[in-house]
């Protein structure tokens, strides 16, 4: 007994020091813990691993996401389900409580299917989650002209419930009869900007949804939803050196279907721009293409002035120009043309600065120091403010500087003009930038520029233009990477610190390693045919302190697994960290994260806690400070010798037990007397038991003891 109790003392000792290792080994940074967001009970359901449908809310205490089967409060669904969760961080649960905000409808017809027309919620959501953009081929409130056609909704109380509906593709005309397929290819709205509360809501669509709209089916219209009511916002002067006023006068005229549209329209080039909307949603920014390339660009002004930006305001010209950003207030507007727009200046990437006195409105901000020749690329980002922009150009604009840049990456902020290093050629610096629509996320942005715009996260396939700047003193990028095997390099993340001018790469292995997997920023598996929208995710926090990532490739001894796994690099101290296991089979993936990054959501397969109870994928919160209890568990059946008691000490002096009990002696009555033995015979005491043997016999037993 004392033998078997110390064996399972000693096994239950050294099981206490394996769990001891792996916690350490699993250790998160900035003293994180693990939440459980998603429900534990899914319908064997699998969270979608899509970060264009996982958004956080700014402050991290709610997130949406998605699921290809319903479970729960399900009401309707679509391609897929959409739910929202919240941390409530009550005690006795996992601290996360979810329901559905999918909207209840019928099924999808195969032709809406077929035609990429479903139902499905957009990246425009407010900060907090309570309200979203939901499209719908399906009526979502009273009978309306646009029933037969694809329409746009603002949903609200999201929070509390599956929402409420509001119709922001109204029609105040009839819409003509018109061929039910033609309407599902062709007249489905797009979404383009929102306000930060949502009042404000900027789509296209080919259809006349207000009097003095082009009844042209085939040509794309700007609109708003403001007040209750659909405007058209395509409306301009007929003067390009003039501005226009639909109150005041004089008024302003529809844009004509003869120049292809507004922004990316049908027989144009798709083409989204940053920040088309003010966020309160008194400016919006739309272009005009002319032959279905760079037109021009205009400011719409609280839904009744409208005025041309790139008019030389020297000279009355007006130059092609292709929209690129804008401030969040729209106070100043980027965009680029291939001409000068004021006296002495060249081709590039301008400025318009609102607040400017007339005839200051524009600056150049690609000029050449040093008068080389060179060629504007692209946008990669701005500040909030506008006061901070990032771009890529080739030839060298910065004196003191080699000429090497094929595709330029530059900062400008308020006149000053700085090199960060050279992509390896235009169109990777052109997919770090906006240039792409809402409709098309795969080709999306990788970029990231913090809200104040002192730092830039940013992609290359290849060092080679960034060695040695930035304190940065290269990495070998020309390793084998299945998930992007049509580059050259693997895709790293870069970031760049506009205060002390240095350069890190974030995902690259510390160890010096050649790279062996791409990192991402925002990816989509798992999604089947549902309708992904172009929701980037926040990779970079709002103080440009912390990157979050996923990659394949192991930067931590603790990355055991070989396959995908949530990362963040830590800015200040250049390090990286784990924030999956690592030790999972399957892969893990960052989704998004919260504004200042304290909480960082993920998809998994692994059981991280005890709330967790199956092998699906399910959403987590790698958050600051979190962490819940895990339910109690009831005490195991016990078999065997797991039922013997534990062994305890000597017992205590003065504890109660036998030799302290004194009993009331034997029961009266005859003591039992041993039977008499026959004649010749004795009693003897033989192994314990009283018996009659001969004396004789007895006696050489005896002599034989002996």
């Amino acid at each position: 007994m004392p033998r078997q109790r110390t064996l399972r003392a000693l096994f239950a000792f050294t099981a206490s020091l394996m769990c001891t290792c792996a916690s350490a080994t699993a250790a998160l940074p900035d003293n994180r813990d693990y939440e459980l967001v998603s429900p534990a009970a899914k319908n064997g359901s699998d969270v979608m691993a899509a970060t264009s449908k996982t958004i956080a809310a700014q402050a991290g205490g709610a997130v949406a996401f998605a699921s290809l089967r319903g479970f729960g409060d399900v009401r309707g669904t679509s391609t897929d389900a959409q739910y929202l969760a919240r941390r409530t961080g009550i005690q006795g649960t996992s601290g996360w409580d979810t329901h559905a905000v999918t909207p209840a409808g019928r099924s999808h017809t195969p032709a809406a299917l077929a035609t990429f027309n479903w139902s499905s919620f957009e990246a425009a959501f407010t900060p907090d989650l309570s309200r979203a953009v939901y499209r719908s081929w399906r009526p979502l409130t009273d009978p309306a002209n646009t029933d037969d056609l694809l329409n746009l909704f603002v949903i609200s109380n999201l929070l509390t419930g599956p929402g409420s509906a509001e119709l922001a593709t109204d029609s105040e005309v009839a819409i003509p009869a018109l061929d039910p397929i033609f309407k599902l290819f062709f007249m489905q709205p797009s979404l383009d900007a929102v306000s930060t509360d949502l009042s404000h809501v900027l789509f296209e669509s080919s259809a006349a949804l207000t009097p003095e709209a082009d009844a042209n089916p085939f040509a794309q219209k700007l609109y708003e939803y403001a007040g209750g009511r659909v405007r058209l916002v395509g409306r301009v002067p007929t003067a390009p050196d003039t501005e226009c006023d639909d109150i005041n006068g004089p008024a302003c005229v529809a844009a004509s279907s003869s120049q292809a549209g507004i922004s990316g329209s049908v027989g144009s080039e798709a083409f989204y721009a940053d920040g088309m909307m003010s966020d309160d949603g008194s400016r919006a920014f739309f272009q005009v293409p002319a032959g279905g390339g760079p037109g021009a660009v205009y400011m719409r002004e609280n839904g009744t002035m409208s005025v041309q930006l790139n008019v030389n305001e020297t000279t009355g010209e007006t130059p092609a120009a292709r929209l690129w950003a804008a401030a969040a207030d729209g106070s100043r507007v980027f965009f680029a043309s291939s001409d000068s727009l004021i006296d002495g200046g060249e081709g590039g990437l301008y400025m318009y600065d609102a607040n400017a006195p007339a005839g200051s409105h524009l600056t150049l901000l690609s000029r050449s120091e040093i008068g080389e020749s060179h060629s504007f690329e692209s946008v990669i980002g701005t500040s909030d403010d506008g006061h901070y922009v990032y771009f890529a150009s080739s030839g060298q604009l910065v004196g003191g500087e080699s000429a090497r840049p094929t595709a330029g990456l530059y900062l400008w902020h308020d006149g000053d003009l700085a090199y960060i290093g050279d992509f390896v050629d235009g169109s990777e610096a052109r997919r770090n930038g906006p240039r792409t629509s809402w409709n098309f996320p795969k080709v999306t942005r990788m970029a990231r520029v913090a809200p104040d715009g002192r730092h830039v996260l940013f992609m290359t396939r290849s060092d080679a233009g960034f060695a040695g700047r930035g304190g940065f003193t290269g990495y070998d990028q020309n390793g084998v990477c299945p998930y992007d095997p049509t580059s050259f390099g693997c895709r790293e993340l870069y970031v760049y610190s506009a205060d002390t001018g240095r350069l890190a790469c974030a995902s690259c292995n510390p160890t010096g390693r050649t790279a062996t997997s791409v990192a991402l920023t925002d990816l989509t598996e798992g999604s089947g045919s549902a309708w992904i929208t172009a929701h980037l995710s926040r990779a970079l926090s709002d103080d440009g302190s912390r990157v979050f990532f996923s990659t394949a490739e192991a930067l931590v001894p603790g990355d055991t697994n070989r396959t995908w796994d949530a990362y963040e690099y830590d800015v200040p101290s250049a390090s990286v960290h784990l924030l999956s296991s690592g030790r999972d089979p399957t892969p893990s993936y960052f989704m998004d994260a919260s504004a200042n990054g304290d909480d960082v959501f993920f998809v998994t397969r692994q059981q991280l806690v005890g709330w967790d109870v199956d092998d699906s994928y399910d959403l987590y919160d790698a958050r600051v400070n979190g962490g819940l209890p895990d339910p109690v568990k009831p005490p195991p059946v016990c078999a065997g010798d797991a039922c013997l008691p534990a062994a305890g000490g000597q017992p205590a002096t003065d504890t109660a037990g036998s030799g302290q009990y004194h009993g009331l002696g034997n029961a009266p009555g005859k003591l039992r007397k041993h039977k008499r033995c026959a004649r010749g015979r004795v009693h003897r005491t033989i192994r314990g038991r009283q018996r009659c043997v001969r004396a004789k016999k007895h006696k050489r037993a005896r002599h034989r003891r002996r």
